[in-house]
């Protein structure tokens, strides 16, 4: 019995059903503005998410951008409730890499002493898992000896700036 194969374009059509689908990926980036400096820092997609609710969900939004080595990267974290899509609980890290290692760690809470992080949400969207959000942080970061639970503001300064991102849910 000869073999008989198949024309390319049913090959093809068949084997792009048979793939999984792509899964999305967390994308976007935040400016940010601190010691005198802008900076543009590209989303971790991979790090980034959402969980909870539609009415409740939990952000956590993580960016970093190296330098033109590809290497020693500044490294932001930025994470807060938003019941209601009023933005609570804001908390901000920030670490610079030189040569390998970690040599600046700055934090920064919702609370006045410290830091008084504040996020602002200027919109969001939902569709499906993923929620797009923009907005804008402000706030004062210092460093800590114990990850942020006592910060230290007069070893630190003022950051401000923006945000626009689209994260995948937390599964």
């Amino acid at each position: 019995m000869p073999i008989k194969s198949l024309p390319l374009p049913a090959l093809t059509l068949g084997l792009a059903m048979a793939a999984p689908p792509a899964l999305a990926q967390s994308t976007g980036e935040l400016l940010l503005q601190m010691n005198g400096e802008e900076i543009a820092v590209p989303l971790w997609g991979s790090q980034s998410d959402w969980s909870g609710s539609d009415t409740y969900p939990s952000i956590n939004i993580y960016a970093r951008a190296f330098n033109a080595d590809g290497e020693d990267p500044l490294v932001v974290t930025l994470g807060f409730d938003a019941g209601n899509w009023i933005p609570d609980l804001e908390e901000m890290r920030v670490t610079r890499y030189e040569d390998g290692a970690a040599v600046q760690k700055l934090f920064g809470g919702h609370d006045a002493e410290d830091g008084g992080v504040a996020v602002t949400l200027d919109s969001h969207e939902m569709e499906g898992e993923l929620l797009t959000l923009t907005g804008r942080v402000s706030g004062a970061l210092g460093t800590s000896e114990n990850f942020g639970r006592d910060i230290d503001l007069a070893a630190g300064g003022p950051v401000e700036g923006s945000f626009r991102v689209t994260l995948q849910k937390l599964e």
